[in-house]
């Protein structure tokens, strides 16, 4: 039997119209409707390939006997013939990055707020004043070095951290296309059905939204599925540098949870695992890790970020919240998530290594989700890592339903006559367009109804709250330290010392106990004290800064040592109808006094 690299040079020929298709016959896949990876199993001890039971790529039905020339018009795919390499690329490629650039067009001008945190530390950076959110304080508040440090170059040369994160992330989000593109093509070749993962990425919010909210996750996307489709390769050909590892290595700069997504590919090697190219390929991998760790511990005087103790705490919270998530998600998600689960039992039936692996990876980055509890942010951003691989699960799903439905029909038309042949795949034609119509209005309704919510919304209330707090600082305040939970723009906007009430970028609170945003007991008020800050900023109630609706703020405002040395000295309105309130401390006040219980010693 001929070696992988071989059949799959047969199918490009035979997708281009090569003369001599009969001198392959052999070395092809299975006739019309075999499942994936039958014919591995067949020759199941070619190069080891299924040393442990599972096969590395299923192959395409080609029709009857493998024998189906490319569709050059309409009646010859309706017959079951594949499309042409060039149509594959133009209706899975080159429309869905159409797509996903019109979509990421219509919310590029919204940034999340935690975007500026990265911006602060890059300004800082190119400033000469080291990695650092407040000047003179080593604290890592971020979990994006290599994001950062991009932004960082790019302010140097006198470039606009924003529109670089913006632009940086459209790339990325593009180039995550092709690699989508190639994934899918290894899991099924592509014959009948054009790639259905792109779409489906292209028409996602939270892949075009988050593409251009400021943040890293499209780079880091970008290079686990680069990561991914390199590893493939490399072990497919057995010999070579494995620059997998490089690609895992800088998403390991990039985001913590890199190592998640080179692990899990490794395991799926079986006895490879030991080899001298993998060996090698967690070399490559570890080595600009340990060393960022390192120069972390050097500079910071720690290990592990600041970011993992000030958002971790109370894991029943945590589950709790990643039930909820997760939950929101699948509804928000619907047919494509059963679309996955289909793809995940075809990949079971034929036990294809790549597409266990794919669905491996989806369900780590689900449970990784349950575990941390997700986020804040809108549309879902935590499960970015997770969309791709569904994405192609759903794919895999929705091709493995349709091409045989389709492609039988080629033997059919050469049987009967031409009139009844065609009648009979219009139908089944008919009823491929009719589903994707289907799962194409709902992901349009979906898409559209999230970019509304992200400009009427979101954007609104961040520019008129956070944005509306920062020009009072501008217009009204003199420089000293903000207490302030939402520290992204005002930070940002004003650069002034900030007391980061989450604790994400303060090394006391973050090591309170309790979960994000609930780490507010005893220590808490005696940490904000201690600082004293010139400023605190809370979120006021609808109609008045007397009472604040969180109970941590409240806590802090009714405290002897607030009441009597701060005041209201700014009241900023909102589009949600309440108020972001300004406390000043007066000038004429004395020094908070500490409390009773902790007396000098």
């Amino acid at each position: 039997m001929a070696s992988l690299e071989e059949q799959r040079q047969d199918r490009r020929e035979e997708q281009h119209g090569a003369a001599d298709e009969g001198a392959h016959d052999e070395a092809r896949g299975p006739a019309a409707g075999a499942p994936p990876g039958e014919e591995h199993e067949r020759g199941a001890g070619d190069e080891g390939q299924a040393a442990d039971g599972l096969e590395d790529e299923p192959q395409a039905a080609d029709g009857a006997g493998g024998e189906a020339p490319v569709a050059r018009r309409l009646g010859d795919w309706l017959r079951g013939a594949p499309l042409s390499r060039r149509l594959h690329v133009a209706l899975g490629l080159v429309l869905p990055a159409v797509l996903l650039v019109v979509n990421m067009a219509r919310v590029r001008s919204f940034t999340i707020d935690d975007a500026y945190i990265s911006y602060r530390y890059a300004r800082n950076l190119a400033r000469g004043l080291g990695l650092v959110y407040n000047a003179g304080e080593r604290i890592e508040g971020y979990t994006n070095f290599l994001w950062t440090v991009l932004l960082a170059a790019g302010v140097r040369l006198g470039l606009d951290p924003d529109v670089l994160a913006k632009v940086l992330g459209g790339l990325a989000a593009c180039g995550s296309l092709g690699a989508l593109y190639l994934l899918s093509d290894r899991l099924r070749p592509l014959g009948v059905i054009p790639c259905i993962a792109t779409w489906l990425f292209a028409s996602s919010i939270v892949q075009s939204g988050y593409a251009v909210f400021g943040l890293e996750t499209p780079l880091f996307i970008l290079l686990v599925l680069a990561g991914t489709e390199m590893m493939f390769r490399e072990r497919d050909r057995g010999t070579g540098f494995p620059y997998s590892g490089l690609a895992f290595g800088l998403a390991g700069l990039t985001r913590p949870e890199a190592p998640l997504f080179i692990g899990i590919p490794m395991l799926f090697l079986g006895l490879r695992f030991f080899g001298r190219q993998n060996l090698l390929r967690g070399v490559v991998f570890a080595a600009p890790i340990a060393l960022h760790m390192l120069w972390r511990h050097s500079y910071y005087g720690t290990w592990l970020p600041n970011t993992l103790s000030a958002k971790t705490g109370s894991l029943a919270d945590q589950l709790a919240g990643g039930q909820r998530y997760l939950t929101e998600y699948a509804q928000h998600t619907g047919p494509v998530l059963l679309l996955a689960l289909f793809g995940l039992c075809v990949a079971i039936v034929a036990r294809h290594r790549d597409a266990l692996c794919v669905a491996a990876l989806a369900l780590a980055v689900a449970g990784y989700v349950l575990l941390v509890g997700g986020d804040w942010m809108p549309f879902y951003r935590f499960m970015s890592p997770f969309e791709p691989f569904c994405f192609l699960l759903a794919g895999l799903g929705a091709r493995a339903l349709l091409e045989p439905l389709l492609t039988a029909l080629s033997a059919r038309a050469m049987d009967e006559r031409a009139r009844g042949a065609i009648t009979l795949a219009a139908s089944a034609g008919v009823l491929a367009v009719g589903g994707a119509v289907a799962l194409g209005a709902f992901r349009a309704t979906k898409i559209e109804r999230a970019q509304h919510h992200i400009l009427d919304d979101d954007k609104r209330f961040w520019d008129s709250a956070a944005g509306g707090t920062a020009a009072w600082f501008q217009q009204h305040g003199k420089p000293g330290e903000i207490a302030v939970g939402d520290i992204g723009y005002i930070g940002y906007a004003t650069d002034y010392p900030v007391l980061d009430l989450l604790g994400l970028v303060d090394p006391v609170i973050s090591k309170l106990p309790g979960g994000y945003t609930r780490k507010t007991g005893p220590g808490y008020v005696q940490r904000v004290f201690d600082k004293s800050p010139r400023y605190f900023v809370f979120v006021g109630s609808a109609d008045t800064c007397d009472k604040l609706p969180f109970p941590a703020q409240e806590k802090l405002r009714k405290d002897r040592r607030f009441r009597g040395v701060y005041e209201v000295a700014g009241m900023i309105r909102h589009t949600k109808g309440g108020y972001w309130c300004v406390y000043e401390r007066r000038d004429d006040a004395p020094p908070p006094s500490p409390p009773a219980d902790a007396a000098p010693r």
